[in-house]
């Protein structure tokens, strides 16, 4: 009778021992197996990129996310009057380059907050009337995000809004002046796939 109940109880420690352990394998191979969405591509109106941008994003440690964009404008003008022609082109790149901090989340719900930069390189050209000028130049600006963001924990469809500040030399509501440094408050909105 003792050795039966020692072997019992022994059956029970091993049992209460493993329980846990299996559970804590267990949720490591579900974890495995439903990886949350790492990498997101999106386009972005307005934000860093000024009038748009395409972006890739990464999420390093879970809640952090770090970004790079790019953009292309151009704009054409002409117009003729008695017989003379007058005509402008200029062309701007962005490169915005954010890091974000998404730590306040619920599920998919997550208040981004971030900072960093876009490299801005215009270049134009006009003539007219016996007359042509061309020039070009490239300039850096500081930006801060706040918005809302939606991205699923395993991939799928993402969603962003929010505003931000533009900071560098030329930004103003009005009258902005070229050699003062500024702060120009703008908005995004972004729509993209996270996988």
């Amino acid at each position: 009778m003792t050795k039966r109940f020692l072997g019992l109880a022994v059956v029970l420690a091993v049992a209460a021992f493993a329980t846990p352990v299996l559970a804590d394998r267990s949720r490591e191979r579900l974890s495995a197996d439903e990886s949350p969405a790492y990498n997101s591509i999106f386009v972005e109106g307005g934000g860093p990129g000024l009038l748009y941008s395409i972006n890739y994003e990464r999420i390093v440690e879970n809640d952090f996310g770090l970004r790079a964009g790019f953009s292309y404008t151009s704009f054409s003008a002409s117009a003729s009057s008695g017989g003379s022609t007058a005509s402008a082109s200029a062309a701007i790149i962005t490169v915005p380059v954010i890091a974000s901090y998404l730590g306040v989340s619920s599920g998919s719900h997550s208040l981004e907050m971030g900072a960093g930069g876009t490299i801005v390189f215009a270049t134009g050209s006009a003539s007219g009337t016996g007359i042509a000028a061309s020039g070009s130049g490239m300039t850096g600006l500081g930006t801060v995000i706040l918005g809302y963001r939606r991205q699923p924990v395993n991939g799928g469809f993402q969603f962003r809004i929010g505003l931000e500040a533009l900071v560098g030399k030329g930004l103003s509501l009005s009258n902005p002046d070229p050699n003062s440094f500024g702060v120009l408050p703008w908005m995004y909105m972004s729509l993209g796939f996270s996988l």
